[in-house]
């Protein structure tokens, strides 16, 4: 297992984790209120909302300086086949704050989505 370039490859049915520490232009950013950090892992093509491999952080899950550890359990790998999938993690802000909102044509406010890291392979070995 190793993750070079943001490409991770490990081998189907294998425990495998990786820290994420988000930072953006104005530096380090700490999930909170009912931020929610999503990772997905899919086949070529398919959208983040349908992965095949699903996985969900919220405030409770980041440990000391921000970071946010990624664990994959055997079961989340063992039923796919080996390959080229691609994964992908996204961060929902939807806290209060309407820095992090976006206003629609309407007027309306919509919590912001933001792609900390677009589709990038994920190589499964046997």
């Amino acid at each position: 297992m190793s993750i070079l370039n943001n490409i991770i490859i490990m081998t189907r049915g294998d425990t495998y984790s990786f820290d994420v520490n988000i930072t953006d232009e104005t530096g380090e950013y700490f999930l909170q209120g009912a931020d929610t950090l999503y990772f997905g892992i899919m086949d070529p093509g398919q959208p983040f909302e349908h992965a095949l491999v699903r996985k969900r952080f919220t405030v409770a899950d980041v440990g000391p300086n921000g970071i946010i550890t990624i664990i994959l359990e055997p079961e989340d790998t063992l039923d796919l086949f080996p390959g080229t999938y691609y994964y992908s993690i996204k961060l929902h802000m939807a806290h209060d704050e309407l820095d992090y909102k976006t206003l629609l044509p309407t007027g309306d406010y919509i919590d912001k989505v933001v792609t900390i890291i677009g589709k990038t392979k994920f190589i499964l070995c046997d």
